[in-house]
């Protein structure tokens, strides 16, 4: 299929979501309906003043709707950009759930920002990737921006006093 394009506006919140390749299954007896977008699949989400707050880039994503269900799924290198932060997530696969506004994987995470560097396993975060926590964080650091000691002592130049001759 062509490129698709999907806009959902509402007071609050824009988003558009790009893909090239688009193939659509259908189950009857199930109920079942699959959308596999295979090609890169992209997400920009818009505030309400129209700027760029988010953007989500994968290798592929897929759209599950069962009866009164839906799930969205972005697989393959998914790399989630917050603007506004300027928080970076790298991961895997990542699920929406569009019910409770939320995003959220098992998998293992690396999110970078202007603070510092996180990764672990497990993430949950709102749908705009504002409010993110890893679970299951491990070898994380920070950066200090400002360094209220200035306090510096040269360990390879150290001058101190000379060593007593016996």
């Amino acid at each position: 299929m062509k490129a698709m394009e999907y806009e959902k506006a509402d007071l609050t919140m824009q988003m558009r979501c790009r893909a090239m390749d688009t193939y659509k299954y259908e189950k009857d007896s199930i109920s079942i309906t699959k959308e596999v977008y295979s090609e890169g699949f992209e997400v920009y989400i818009y505030n309400s003043d129209g700027l760029l707050e988010s953007q989500l880039v994968s290798a592929g994503a897929q759209h599950t709707m069962r009866d009164r269900s839906e799930e969205w799924m972005a697989f393959g290198n998914v790399n989630i950009l917050n603007h506004i932060k300027g928080e970076r997530i790298i991961t895997d696969t990542v699920w929406w759930d569009k019910k409770q506004e939320q995003i959220y994987t098992d998998c293992y995470v690396v999110m970078t920002s202007p603070k510092g560097k996180l990764q672990g396993y497990g993430l949950r975060s709102d749908q705009r990737a504002n409010k993110s926590t890893i679970l299951r964080p491990f070898d994380s650091y920070g950066r200090v921006v400002s360094d209220s000691t200035k306090f510096y002592i040269d360990t390879v130049n150290f001058v101190g006093p000379l060593p007593r001759i016996k």
